[in-house]
């Protein structure tokens, strides 16, 4: 593994099916115009949960360990949401998580609803680092809050030393825009997200969502150490995304 957390922040397949059940679960998650106006703009939607509701957070497989770990870590959003928690085990929920070795993804917000089977998110069992464990959870539940990777924010203005990271991911020097290592890594690292399509708050590398960057894969004095705790941004944007009633 080439960085600290080499999660996926999963995409949909269907971006209309996308935007359907986003706004079903909560008109918010529809865009606004400059004029504050709401418009139908399929694929530049928010993906939040409806404030207020429970979501039902299912553990596919695991062992207690595993299971009281996650709970744990995870909970460390509700502070800061109007949202309630309710772990169970089987294969009925709105989040269904399962463990595979060194693993890490997640659906972001409502696109964990496309599918009624299989897991929303997956997260590896590795739990000889009690801190490390807690930060690949907080991360793969910011995904599943509504948040994307905060490398990829459309300010975030990194240094990048493209072809280092080619080279510590195994794509040749040759390799042209569509060969699909490099096409991977582009994707993870380098495409940043369109700012008309995506609910962002000022660039924040202290974010829980932020990746490590080595200082080895930028230019100049550059580097992120990997962030353990939700940052003051992260909770809120939180905070904004899921807010009591006033």
């Amino acid at each position: 593994m080439n960085n600290a957390h080499n999660c996926v922040a999963k995409q949909p397949d269907n971006m209309q099916a996308s935007y359907d059940v986003a706004v079903s679960e909560n008109p918010a998650n529809r865009p606004t115009s400059a004029s504050g106006r709401q418009k139908r703009a399929v694929g530049s939607h928010k993906k939040f949960w409806a404030p207020g509701r429970t979501l039902r957070i299912a553990f596919l497989n695991g062992d207690q360990a595993f299971k009281d770990g996650v709970k744990a870590a995870a909970s460390n959003w509700l502070p800061y949401i109007n949202l309630k928690f309710d772990f169970v085990d089987g294969e009925v929920g709105d989040i269904r998580i399962r463990t595979e070795p060194a693993t890490y993804w997640s659906n972001i917000g409502t696109d964990a609803l496309l599918t009624v089977e299989g897991p929303t998110m997956v997260i590896s069992d590795w739990m000889l680092q009690p801190r490390l464990f807690a930060h690949y959870v907080m991360h793969e539940f910011g995904h599943a809050l509504g948040a994307q990777h905060e490398h990829l924010h459309p300010e975030s203005n990194i240094p990048w030393n493209k072809p280092a990271v080619y080279q510590d991911h195994g794509v040749p020097e040759d390799a042209d825009e569509n060969y699909f290592g490099r096409k991977t890594v582009d994707d993870r690292y380098f495409n940043l997200l369109d700012p008309s399509e995506v609910n962002y708050s000022p660039y924040d590398p202290k974010s829980i969502m932020h990746y490590e960057i080595r200082q080895a894969w930028t230019h100049g004095d550059f580097k992120i150490f990997l962030n353990l705790a939700i940052s003051e941004k992260d909770k809120a944007f939180m905070a904004e995304a899921y807010p009591y009633p006033e």
